[in-house]
């Protein structure tokens, strides 16, 4: 089965394409390589995470009336 893109994948491909069709590259050169930092980042925390810990919320047993 084919890898499922995400949104993320399909605007590269957006900027990409628009770089080529472009006649001065560097506005769309930025926002590709801020775009490539970002999920290099989050890439990064990800797998930092520990995994199968996770938050709950706590209940509250008593209720003011």
């Amino acid at each position: 089965m084919a890898k499922k893109s995400e949104a993320v994948d399909d605007l590269l491909d957006a900027l990409v394409w628009m770089r080529r069709k472009a006649k001065k590259h560097e506005p769309v050169d930025d926002l590709i390589d801020a775009l490539v930092r970002m999920r290099r980042k989050v890439k990064k925390k990800v797998s930092k995470g520990k995994p199968g810990k996770k938050k709950t919320k706590k209940k509250n047993a008593k209720k003011k009336p």
